[in-house]
């Protein structure tokens, strides 16, 4: 029998941390401490799977199959989170550990999300934008930014990642209501198409808003390329058939808000 696969499933979650976390380490020579907190962030990331099989929350079936070697998996990967997170902290500059504190909130809430079968409910997966984004602030704060600094970019990064989550949201919504044999005059369908309508109204003002404010606060800058697809895809919501190549849109606008922080324009 084929082994089904431990690596997490969420194609959107490697982006979410992946491009920002390179981003911090390629502003500077990257340090050990850099490097050590780095991969405790990727190692976190990758025991996310197993703990959901763990739980059962792949199937019962797949938990009877895999559990085992799930809980393997996840000791071997939280431990080495563990011992490279906190040799990461005891090496980096001592403002690192405020900044690991207020990241290790959000990861929180994702762990609970995880227990209560709220991971992927729009909610959980913002969260989980918040909390993957922000391992690149420890990063950053661990060679030698500012907090601020840190701080800031995070929320852009936040800002933006958060944005592709609610326009993906509104585009399955929008399919599946569109896909309904109910009357699309109907209440829920015409308070759905509402909800449209807010959101890309919703996202065009936080457009504007990263524009005009980035003058004040610089990272804002971080977020308009992701801001940006997010409003167009609220606005002209394509087809959910088209799922990959709206995936392969977020990442490139991401590339590109990496690439408006590296160039110093945030």
């Amino acid at each position: 029998m084929a082994r089904h696969s431990l690596l997490p499933r969420e194609h959107g979650a490697y982006a979410q941390l992946a491009i920002p976390l390179l981003a911090a380490c390629l502003q500077r020579v990257p340090t050990i401490a850099m490097i050590l907190l780095g991969l405790a962030a990727c190692l976190a990331f990758c025991a996310y799977e197993p703990f959901l099989v763990m739980l059962g929350h792949r199937g019962p079936r797949r938990r009877e199959r895999d559990g085992a070697r799930a809980r393997v998996r996840l000791a071997a990967l939280a431990g080495g989170a563990v011992a490279f997170g906190v040799t990461g902290l005891w090496l980096a500059p001592s403002g690192t550990l405020a900044v690991a504190a207020l990241v290790a909130a959000p990861i929180a809430v994702v762990i609970v999300c995880g227990c209560v079968r709220a991971t992927h409910t729009v909610a959980g997966e913002l969260i989980a934008a918040i909390a993957l984004t922000g391992a690149s602030a420890v990063v950053m704060v661990a060679g030698g930014a500012a907090s601020s600094t840190a701080l800031a970019a995070w929320l852009a990064w936040s800002l933006g990642f958060g944005s592709s989550v609610l326009a993906v949201h509104r585009v399955i919504a929008r399919h599946k209501r569109t896909s309904s044999p109910v009357d699309p005059t109907a209440g829920p369908a015409a308070r759905a198409a509402g909800r449209d309508r807010a959101l890309a109204l919703a996202l065009v003002a936080a457009l504007a808003a990263c524009l005009g404010l980035v003058s004040r606060c610089g990272s804002l800058a971080i977020a308009v390329p992701l801001v940006g697809l997010a409003a167009a895809l609220a606005i002209a919501p394509p087809s959910a058939r088209r799922l990959r190549a709206i995936g392969i849109a977020i990442v490139a606008a991401g590339v590109a808000s990496a690439a408006v922080e590296l160039t110093g324009m945030a």
